[in-house]
């Protein structure tokens, strides 16, 4: 059995009797202790060796004084718990050294009993955010094994289909095409999920990296319908485009307008029935002209929004089941799907959406859907035009 290291104590005080009983209470309770007379020797000990899990930090002291001590020691990332330490504090400096990263606040004299359950407190806790660090990167790993070690072999799938769908292997019949073409929009959608999962994780994390200029989404909207016009056709739905005139370009990445135009076409292509329509129209509008368009209440512009000169909003109307008024406001949720029967049955992640939302509000744009039961959804994005 691996005999577990003592905790290691760094005591701050600039008393050395105080120093001394705490020094006394913290080794008689099991632990490693250190002690320094001052700011700058807790900083010079704490540089040579970083296995320190605990520091008891006085707040007046000469020279560096606890709370720059703990500024410092904060700066350079450590994880070490603080437990700040004063005989003339007060409520607005303890929770100054709280918000710069102290795990708790003990005023002088103290008894040694409560100081020592403080102690075993800040380490607990030092001990659980670590565990939620370890967590967050492992997720990380995870994520980053899904981009490499499922994205390429699906990739792979995908080629091998596709080589015999083209009768390269052989000939292939109606039939036989119209199912091996079935297997790699398949395989897409779980490219696209990964996809998804990836970049909302990128996102939440602020590691998401986007190329926002000025693009025409009136040329996106004609790329990305052409795109899926074969696949609204074998579902016998009918996609078409409108396009007003004189539709101004907008700050965005590219990349992601596209994503984003694909998700919602491929949502509605989901709710939609057979012989059902789906039109994606884009304009220009004018300032003025947002009082005209009904922007739901749940929906939050960014700062300065209104200020705009201009806007233009794309639409993704369907003729779908529609989704419920009660779940308009979470629809762009994580893993949050409709409760339409079809649409459930079709599949689906609940991931396309998330990301939309994620990626139209890095635009400083809205993004909201409307609907009525049985007369099917519209999703609206508003982006402001680029200058």
């Amino acid at each position: 059995m691996i005999q577990k290291s003592p905790e290691k104590v760094l005591i701050v005080e600039d008393e050395p009797d105080i120093a001394f009983a705490l020094k006394l209470a913290l080794e008689g309770s099991g632990y490693c202790t250190s002690w320094a007379g001052d700011g700058e020797k807790a900083l010079a000990i704490l540089q040579d060796d970083s296995e320190y899990n605990l520091m008891l930090l006085d707040i007046r002291m000469p020279g560096i004084d606890g709370v720059e001590v703990l500024k410092r020691t904060k700066s350079t990332g450590r994880d070490i718990a603080v437990i700040m330490m004063s005989g003339h504090g007060s409520e607005e400096l303890a929770v100054e050294c709280m918000k710069i990263g102290a795990e708790d606040y003990i005023s002088k004299p103290f008894v040694l009993d409560d100081m020592l359950m403080r102690v075993e407190r800040a380490l607990a806790h030092r001990l659980a955010v670590l565990d939620k660090i370890r967590l967050e990167q492992e997720k990380d790993d995870f994520f980053l094994m899904l981009s490499h070690d499922m994205k390429n072999p699906m990739a792979a799938v995908i080629g091998s289909i596709d080589i015999m769908r083209e009768g390269r292997l052989g000939p292939v019949n109606d039939e036989q095409i119209e199912y091996l073409q079935s297997a790699i929009d398949s395989c897409n959608e779980v490219v696209t999920m990964i996809d998804n999962l990836l970049d909302i994780r990128r996102f939440e994390a602020g590691r998401m990296h986007l190329n926002i200029r000025p693009c025409s989404l009136a040329e996106i909207c004609r790329k990305v319908v052409g795109q899926l016009a074969r696949a609204a056709e074998r579902d016998g739905i009918t996609l078409s485009l409108n396009i007003e005139e004189g539709t101004s370009d907008v700050s965005a990445d590219p990349n992601a307008l596209i994503r984003i135009l694909g998700n919602l076409i491929g949502n509605s292509l989901k709710f939609t029935p057979e012989e059902g329509e789906i039109t994606v129209s884009c304009r220009r509008i004018k300032a003025p002209g947002t009082k005209s368009i009904n922007i739901p209440e749940y929906v939050s512009a960014p700062e300065n929004f209104s200020e705009a000169g201009c806007f233009v909003v794309l639409s993704v109307r369907d003729t779908g089941e529609g989704i419920p008024s009660n779940e308009l406001k979470c629809i762009f949720d994580r893993f949050t799907q409709s409760s339409s029967t079809s649409g459930r049955e079709r599949g689906g992640a609940g991931l396309g959406l998330a990301f939309c939302k994620l990626a139209v509000d890095s635009f400083r744009g809205l993004i909201w859907a409307e609907s009525v039961a049985g007369q099917g959804s519209e999703f609206t994005m508003l982006l402001p035009c680029a200058n």
